[in-house]
């Protein structure tokens, strides 16, 4: 009975954290608690019947074990999760490869427990407080019951340790995996079962028809088998965190070309729209001019007002002040993005207030604060857009020494979760864009100027307020 104990405790384990561990990396067809009960009890049973029944009458040797153990994996995974084969090819893999490994550090353990079992249950007789041939079979066995209870805790810290580590450390779940970069992660898992199975040649040989353990020919193997595979689990999990730091890197290189290259392309539209400013401007001031003559020329040759002219002026001149942009800020580049997004406010029926003044005695381009500007309130009117009933966005923005401040306030309906890896607000709802878009871009910009930004979400009396605070540090001009 005890022989089985170890065995199905193993088993139990294996049984339950393969479940929890295939959660953490894919999306399930069905519930999450029957998801998890269903794959433990499967692989449960299954793992009882092969190794155990069907192990008696046909041996299963250590690589038929592991391919066993994958296929039945991979089965499982497929009835119960979404398709997801490069990730489940990489659960799989390092799941097997974590057990297997952890079994060998295990055994060596239960052979120090065994050896400290023996030289207690010697000092026991020695004292005569085991005196009977009955006490000694009772003793036995619950040193035994002892033995397995503590390597079957042992191997479930370890192999939850390594999954756990693993699960965190691969920050990027929703990542698609490409099979190049699957190779990279199940290769290391490929050669630690590999080992593996080396070791389980080396433990145990034959020698003139009885079984000769390694540790006792070669006592030092019960230091350098545990050092050996905890070597191996680090190289697994070393190879997942430099695959995420990849990933990372990547992805920020390829955000930082984006921003480049929005910078890019504003500076060439603003460098065209700045001279249709200019020309703006004094097209404006010409026919207020004209409009001005005009009209005293009437009135001197007619010699009275004339109503349909003096209201057909009267149109000219408003047309001509919807020439004039909303908000003067003191530089042409964001006077022309306030006003682009004051006439898309209006557009969509939502206030827009602005108190806007451009730092030109701080060392900031202009681009970087047109980046701000344009991400922050094109999100503040996709969020305000979505928004039913009244809503608002202000804008403000104010220096204190050599730092520059931007706040922009709008209401929002949608939910808004923070990004466990950036810290920065994301859309709950798949389709939904909200503040994720364009809120690093924000950040990098402040942080060129020693800067960063602040989100603060508030929900009073049923309103929903998303305020964000920019931050730049730049040195006044007058000490250049």
């Amino acid at each position: 009975m005890s022989d089985m104990l170890l065995p199905v405790s193993i088993y139990l384990v294996n049984s339950i954290l393969s479940g929890i561990y295939s959660q953490g990396f894919l999306k399930e067809k069905y519930g999450k608690k029957a998801v998890l009960a269903v794959c433990g009890a499967f692989y449960f049973l299954i793992q009882i019947v092969v190794f155990e029944i069907l192990d008696r009458r046909f041996p299963v040797g250590e690589v038929a074990g592991i391919i066993l153990n994958i296929c039945v994996l991979l089965f499982i995974q497929f009835l119960l999760f979404e398709k997801d084969m490069q990730k489940q090819f990489f659960v799989v893999f390092s799941f097997v490869a974590g057990k297997e490994i952890v079994k060998y550090v295990v055994s060596v353990f239960s052979i120090a427990f065994n050896e400290l079992s023996d030289k207690i249950l010697s000092y026991f007789i020695a004292k005569e407080i085991i005196n009977t041939l009955e006490k000694t079979h009772i003793w036995i066995n619950i040193f035994t019951f002892i033995i397995i209870i503590l390597c079957a805790l042992l191997y479930t810290l370890l192999l939850s340790v390594f999954l756990r580590l693993i699960s965190k450390k691969f920050v990027k779940k929703d990542y698609l995996l490409q099979t190049h970069e699957n190779i990279f992660l199940i290769l290391p898992c490929i050669a630690a079962l590999c080992i593996s199975v080396t070791m389980k040649m080396m433990i145990i040989s034959i020698e003139n028809g009885m079984t000769v353990m390694v540790f006792d020919t070669i006592p030092a193997t019960k230091f350098w088998i545990p050092v050996i595979c905890a070597l191996l689990l680090s190289t697994i999990i070393a190879s997942v965190i430099l695959f995420q730091k990849l990933v990372q890197y990547n992805e920020e290189t390829g955000k930082r070309a984006m921003l480049e290259n929005q910078v890019m392309q504003m500076q060439k539209e603003i460098v065209e729209i700045q001279d249709i400013y200019t020309d703006m401007r004094g097209l404006r001031h010409d026919m207020r001019s004209h409009l001005a003559n005009i009209s005293l020329l009437v009135k001197n040759v007619a010699g009275s007002v004339n109503e349909e002219l003096e209201s057909y002026i009267g149109k000219m001149e408003e047309t001509v002040k919807k020439l004039d942009f909303a908000y003067q800020t003191g530089n042409p580049i964001t006077d022309i993005i306030i006003h682009q997004k004051w006439q898309e406010a209006q557009k969509k029926h939502i206030q827009f207030k602005a108190d806007f003044a451009y730092p030109s005695k701080l060392l900031i381009d202009v681009y970087d604060i047109a980046v701000i500007l344009n991400n922050a309130l094109e999100n503040a009117v996709e969020a305000c857009r979505k928004t039913e009933g009244d809503k608002q966005i202000k804008l403000h923005s104010y220096v204190k020494g050599s730092l520059f401040f931007i706040e922009i306030e709008n209401d929002f309906s949608e939910d808004i979760v923070i990004g466990g890896e950036s810290g920065l607000p994301v859309s709950s709802k798949k389709s939904g864009k909200l503040h994720g878009i364009g809120i690093s871009n924000i950040q990098r910009c402040a942080k060129k100027y020693m800067g960063d930004i602040d989100i603060v979400i508030s929900d009073t009396d049923g309103r929903k307020k998303f305020s964000l605070t920019v931050m730049m540090n730049g040195k006044p001009a007058a000490a250049k």
